[in-house]
């Protein structure tokens, strides 16, 4: 590992008298962007209560890999449909949200894969993870239980990140081929904020709709349509974040009425825009649920 160069990082911090947390940001290798959504993660928390976040739906499946107590989940597609406690774990792609819940320490890594990444670095149908989380190790074995060790005990974030480039990077050599059709067809979606017709892109890429869709669920997990519907709330949600405000955020989205608007955010956030602005945890925080 000493010839692998160590990834640049960035910190956010935030300290008050009832929580504290850390988050390091380092960016992957190069050869592993395009199926990374992001950064990666390293997370810090200290709070004097249980913190409850609310995770609404996004276009990527957050690979956690942790480092103390486990992690509440209440997710609506896990068998029990109530909270359930995870160690080191995945969630596919979900159209609704989910809730998180963290002890009063936690430490953690996080990796975004991108839908495609998702399935040429897990390798399993993707549809089988929808609306779903899973612990990883049940996907991928006990290779798992070693890199969280490993990671476990590197000195450093930084040491933590090239170790976590190099188990990816193996994991791609070994996995399996994408079609290049739901590539086609996903760039397009993508290069349109979620605004292409299905059936036009069904037919650039030569597919009738029962095959898109058949192939989306193999190797995404949802349907385009609603791929589609998640890129342009994720664009909304990004734009929000930034100070935007609500009216001319869901105009220029192509909501054709506020209405319109919020029901596509209740269903994708479980709550209302205006109560996920308020929500917004300070310094990358997430968001708080309640």
């Amino acid at each position: 590992m000493d010839d692998v160069p160590l990834p640049r990082i960035e910190i956010h911090r935030h300290e008050a008298e009832d929580a504290a947390w850390e988050a390091v940001l380092g960016r992957p290798d190069p050869r592993l962007l395009p199926y990374i959504a992001g950064n990666y993660n390293g997370w810090t928390e200290r709070t004097s209560l249980v913190m409850r976040r609310r995770e609404i739906a996004k276009v990527f499946v957050p690979v956690i890999i942790n480092f103390g107590p486990r992690f509440g989940v209440l997710s609506p597609g896990n068998p029990s449909r109530g909270m359930e406690r995870f160690d080191t774990f995945v969630a596919g792609l979900h159209d609704c949200a989910a809730i998180t819940e963290a002890d009063l320490t936690s430490c953690c890594i996080q990796a975004n894969l991108t839908p495609l990444g998702a399935w040429r670095l897990l390798g399993v149908p993707m549809i089988d993870l929808a609306n779903r989380v899973v612990e990883l190790e049940d996907i991928l074995g006990p290779e798992i239980r070693r890199l969280r060790e490993r990671l476990h005990d590197a000195k450093s974030w930084e040491r933590r990140f090239a170790l976590l480039d190099q188990f990816l990077l193996s994991r791609l050599a070994s996995g399996p081929d994408t079609n290049p059709r739901v590539i086609a067809a996903m760039q397009r979606l993508e290069r349109t904020g979620g605004g292409a017709a299905i059936g036009d892109i069904a037919d650039e890429v030569e597919l009738s709709r029962r095959q898109l869709i058949g192939a989306f669920n193999e190797q995404i997990g949802l349907s385009p349509k609603v791929v589609a519907r998640l890129i342009r709330f994720d664009r909304v949600v990004q734009r929000l974040q930034a100070g935007g405000t609500l009216a001319e955020v869901a105009l220029d989205a192509g909501y054709y009425d506020q209405p319109h608007f919020n029901r596509e955010f209740r269903q994708f956030a479980g709550i209302a825009p205006g109560d996920f602005v308020r929500g917004q945890l300070p310094d990358n925080g997430g968001l708080r649920d309640g």
